[in-house]
């Protein structure tokens, strides 16, 4: 083996390009991505012919490959929901894995496409340009429509139709159009795995809720996985932005042809562990095993032989999200217990036990009472794994990918500290300081808009990373920081 794979990512954020690489790298794996040029920018479409040929370029050399259908078919996960491409002319993009099958039958492809997800506000940075005057009506239109068709709610009927009368028609009939040629298009991909040219698809669901056209889809994929009997083959389940991550880590294990490691949940409440979060469609609970089961494996209701404790920090009541302000009274609740939490972990640390934490009380950011507490009792370079960036499936998939690399080095006996202190660092910087101290603070005195941004962005953050990094005791210090897509709602970090 040359342990080398190619990954197409989702687009150029560090999230989604060079997470995967330095997951892989704590298991002395390297992931060739494309340059960041070829990828896009936001609305901008990645350069989709430029990347089957770099495809068909790197293929000879690694042992294969994990690829995001949207960046190939569409030019990325915010391109696909404003395409106006016909579906013919993605499906044919996406055919350069058939030839990738025929050159190369033995390297596997391991692949994912989003279910089109539904924002519930007026911000059209991500979408269509009307989502500005119609993006609430659009959802609840979603919402409603699908809610009148499973439950017979009269109410939820009512107000479709009075959402039909208030959402132009040509507005209505062009977002239903894309999301059914987002659909067909997955749907031709299950001929895809079939065939034996995908052998492992993932359909993550982004940004989703309890009812909406996307769940409409999922239901149909749902039912589409039985009836052709692929349940080993095709997954659903929420995520997006982690899912390079899992796949990498799982076709890691499968080429090393080493037994995945199985997880033991720790919650830090019971009542936040049957919490849905948000942007999610089930229980907190169950987006585990969603997560844990995409990467290959499954829970135990023991922690004698499970080979990973997964502490998993929820909320109190509700999950709040950082980035909007939205819910936070709802988090640190007498429903949970962090102290009591924290010392089951040291325990199983002490036992010897590999400890991972994903934490997910909050959307897009770490919880500050956590933290604090977090590091003042434990040293970090403890842990196995630690997240707590975006939404709960992206959290959870980063930290088993993460604790999975780890076990696997421990297994081989070889060496992964170094490593794997390095992401530690850069979560906790990127997951806590930034998304939850730093970014709240900066956007009390600076928009988006502002062509001071970065530079503001750089001072405060550089200010407080230096004084955390003290206090983490870890030599490192910030190489280059950046924003990847103008805006502060993510931060690049680079270390030396």
């Amino acid at each position: 083996m040359n342990k080398k794979l190619a990954l197409i990512p989702v687009d150029a954020r560090p999230v989604t390009r060079e997470l995967p690489t330095q997951i892989a790298a704590i298991a002395d794996w390297e992931v060739l991505v494309p340059d960041k040029d070829q990828l896009g920018f936001l609305k901008e479409p990645g350069k989709t012919s430029e990347l089957a040929t770099w495809l068909l370029a790197v293929a000879e050399e690694v042992d294969g490959f994990v690829i995001s259908t949207d960046m190939l078919g569409y030019g990325g996960l915010v391109p696909s929901r404003i395409n106006q491409d016909n579906e013919a002319v993605i499906r044919e993009r996406i055919e350069i894995l058939q030839e990738l099958n025929r050159k190369f039958p033995h390297k596997k492809i391991m692949a994912f496409s989003a279910t089109m997800r539904i924002s519930n506000n007026y911000v059209n940075e991500e979408e269509k340009e009307y989502w500005s005057e119609y993006g609430e009506e659009l959802w609840s239109y979603s919402y409603h429509s699908h809610r009148y068709e499973k439950t017979n709610c009269t109410d939820s009927k009512d107000k479709v139709a009075a959402l039909v009368a208030v959402i132009p028609n040509s507005i209505l009939q062009d977002y239903k159009a894309t999301r059914e040629k987002n659909f067909n298009v997955n749907l031709s991909m299950f001929d895809l795995v079939e065939s034996g040219v995908i052998d492992v698809l993932i359909f993550p669901q982004d940004d989703t809720s309890e009812y909406g056209l996307n769940i409409r889809e999922q239901e149909s994929l749902v039912r589409e996985v039985a009836k052709r009997s692929l349940f080993s083959k095709v997954f659903i389940y929420p995520g997006a932005d982690e899912v390079a991550s899992v796949l990498i880590a799982r076709m890691i294990y499968a080429l090393e042809n080493v037994t995945p490691p199985v997880f033991f949940p720790v919650f830090s409440g019971e009542k936040g562990a049957l919490s849905t979060a948000m942007y999610e469609d089930r229980p907190l609970v169950e987006s585990v095993k969603g997560q844990i089961y995409a990467f290959g494996s499954y829970i135990l209701e023991s922690s004698v032989d499970a080979d990973i404790v997964l502490g998993v920090n929820v909320p109190g009541k509700r999950q709040g999200d950082l980035a909007l302000q939205k819910f936070l009274e709802e988090v640190d609740t007498q429903d949970r217990n962090i102290g009591e939490w924290i010392l089951r972990l040291q325990h199983y640390l002490k036992k010897g036990k590999a400890v991972a934490i994903a934490d997910v009380a909050y959307a897009n950011g770490a919880d500050g009472a956590l933290i604090p507490r977090l590091l003042e009792s434990m040293n970090i370079g403890a842990l196995c794994g630690f997240a707590a960036w975006n939404t709960a499936g992206n959290t959870l998939g980063t930290v088993v990918a993460q604790a999975a690399m780890v076990h696997l080095q421990q297994v081989k006996g070889d060496e992964f500290q170094s490593r794997l202190l390095e992401q530690l660092t850069l979560r906790l910087l990127d997951d806590y300081l930034y998304q939850t101290v730093v970014r709240q603070e900066v956007r009390t005195v600076v928009n988006d808009q502002d062509p001071a941004l970065a530079s503001i962005v750089s001072a405060v953050f550089n200010k407080r990373a230096n004084e955390f990094l003290q206090k983490l005791e870890v030599n490192y210090e910030i190489h280059n920081l950046y924003l990847p897509w103008n805006r502060t709602f993510e931060i690049g970090i680079e270390l030396k």
